[in-house]
This record gives structure tokens, sequence and C-alpha cells, in this order.
């Protein structure tokens, strides 16, 4: 794989960064992806994060963007296996009139170029 894991983060989070979550799903996460949560929830499958996802996206009033802290990467083995994190704070006002708004880190296990397994680490209250 020529692209390195760290410049595969960067273009997943500037797909986040852009409100492009479906899109950036499509293109970098595997099929059977794992999701996790820090509320404990966990889903599993492309197709069902995609589906979850524009669930949450109908009840969006306005996406503020995100706000990019840092990227890193943990191991890449040149082939598309590794670990990368990125540390960012979302800003979403939602059509109840409650905003989600934590800072967030995002730690993605990476199998022949695509997420595998995506764990998100954030306080759930904000």
């Amino acid at each position: 794989m020529s692209e390195s894991l760290l410049a595969r983060t960067e273009r997943m989070i500037g797909a986040l960064k852009d409100g492009r979550f479906v899109e950036g799903m499509e293109e970098f996460y595997a099929d059977d992806v794992i999701n996790e949560e820090p509320t404990g929830a966990r889903t599993e499958g492309k197709a069902t994060l995609i589906e979850n996802e524009k669930q949450v996206i109908a009840n969006v009033a306005t996406y503020h963007g995100i706000d990019i802290k840092s990227f890193g990467v943990g191991s890449d083995d040149g082939n598309g296996n590794g670990v990368t994190f990125a540390e960012y704070k979302l800003t979403i006002d939602m059509k109840d009139g409650s905003r989600f708004n934590p800072d967030q880190v995002q730690v993605t296990r990476w199998e022949a170029g695509k997420a595998k397994h995506v764990t998100f680490y954030y306080n759930p209250q904000y």
C-alpha cells in the first residue's frame, strides 16, 4: 500500500470535518468493521453503521464541524495494517435542542488499508 496510515487517517478525519460522514465510512471502513462508543454501544458491519449514521444525521439541526487537535500513528507496517489515532472537538446541534460537543479521541485499527475496528473515547455527557 503506497499511502501511509497517517495519511489515510488525515483523509478519513477530513471527510468528517467536511461533513461527509457516510461518504467517509463508505471509503475507509471495512465491510466487517466494528465500532465502539464509550457508552458501551458496539456496532458491527459497515452497512449497519452507515444506516445508523443516516438516522443520526436526520436528527442534526446544525453541524458546526470539528476542530482537529492531533493525529498519530501507533504502528504502520507499510501494508495498510496498524493503529492510528485522531483527537478532535466535535460540535453538533441536534433538532431536539441538545448539543453534542465532546473532546474526542478516535483510535482506529487498520487491516489492508481499511478501518477494521474504531473506538471512540469521550465523555458521553457532552
